[in-house]
């Protein structure tokens, strides 16, 4: 009797379906191929695929390992992954997480290639405008801080254009979601590439010439500045009767002999836009000051003839005495 129970109980526990605990959910994070089943036998096929990422066999058919690429997405999710091999099928449940806020490496790195790029545009850019820089004709006839800017920019462009560089678009292509639609080149993006471009050049010049690689000497790298226990001044003619050189005379103490300060060869006019560009031939010194010595009693004239050669009354003026750090410029009209 006892017998027969136990095989009455064998065969109804036979009959009943297998119960496999379920494992817990792997866990994987959007953006990288993770593993989920570290180890699979020879013969083992992905049967079906999750909804929200691929599983593969690597390598595939086995033995090796099964991984998962979860699909952009950021919210949680829950997929199933079913493979196959001589023991069966098998079931793995993933559960998906979003990436963390930022960015992988390899947008980092495009990103820093695209400016890198940039970089290495503007010190090809600044050495070849060097040549122009240095010129005498363009030291000497010309405002460099106001100049050098425009014609930086003109050639950037030049260049942006025959590269098809825009790094606006660039940048936000590579940091923008992988399934957003790509920027194009606009014109724009372009112009704001060729003035980081003009501006950069400066800067690396800069870096250059602080390190040691470069000297670029025009009046910007080379801006003259007051010095503090001194004090500068600068004589402006502007147009009335006289024609031809104007001689400016500075003398200290008064009544002693007048030392020749300089002379002027043209005119100023401090109000046209060539004056902004164009080096002041009606100027002496034609940029920065001449130095004068505070407390010091000074007295300035300048000697000019007309049309018909005929001297002119001096304009005198004086005495002057001047400030520490001061900068003083002064217009006379003869």
């Amino acid at each position: 009797m006892l017998n027969r129970l136990i095989a009455c109980l064998a065969l109804f526990l036979a009959g009943l379906p297998s119960i496999v605990l379920a494992a817990d959910p792997v866990l994987v994070t959007v953006g990288t191929p993770q593993t989920i089943v570290p180890s699979v036998p020879a013969g083992t096929t992905i049967k079906t695929q999750g909804l929200f990422g691929k599983a593969e066999v690597i390598p595939p058919n086995g033995p090796g390992r099964i991984d998962y690429t979860a699909n952009a997405t950021n919210r949680g999710l829950t997929d199933k992954v079913v493979y196959t091999n001589t023991t069966g099928d098998q079931t793995v449940e993933v559960k998906v997480e979003p990436a963390a806020p930022g960015f992988g490496s390899a947008v980092y790195e495009q990103a820093g290639r695209a400016v890198f790029y940039l970089f290495v545009v503007a010190v090809i850019l600044e050495s070849a405008l060097a040549l122009l820089f240095n010129w005498k004709p363009f030291v000497e006839n010309l405002v460099p801080r106001a100049v050098r800017p425009v014609i930086a920019f003109i050639a950037a462009m030049l260049v942006v254009n025959m590269l098809g560089m825009d790094v606006v678009a660039a940048l936000a292509n590579t940091l923008s979601e992988p399934n957003a639609a790509k920027l194009p080149v606009t014109t724009t993006g372009q112009i704001i590439t060729a003035m980081v471009i003009a501006g950069g050049s400066s800067g690396v010049n800069t870096m250059l010439v602080a390190l040691g690689f470069r000297s670029v000497r025009t009046p910007e790298t080379t801006q003259p500045k007051v010095p503090p226990n001194m004090a500068w001044l600068a004589v402006r003619a502007l147009d009335g009767k006289s024609r031809g050189d104007l001689l400016v005379y500075l003398t200290s103490p008064p009544g002693g002999a007048g030392a020749l300060l300089g002379v002027i060869k043209g005119r100023s006019k401090p109000d046209s836009i060539r004056s902004w560009f164009v080096s002041d031939r009606g100027r002496v010194p034609s940029y920065g000051g001449h130095t004068v010595v505070p407390g010091q009693t000074y007295v300035l004239e300048v000697r000019g003839k007309d049309e018909n050669g005929v001297p002119l009354p001096p304009v005198t003026l004086g005495p002057l005495e001047f400030a520490k750090g001061a900068i003083v410029d002064i217009d006379v009209k003869l």
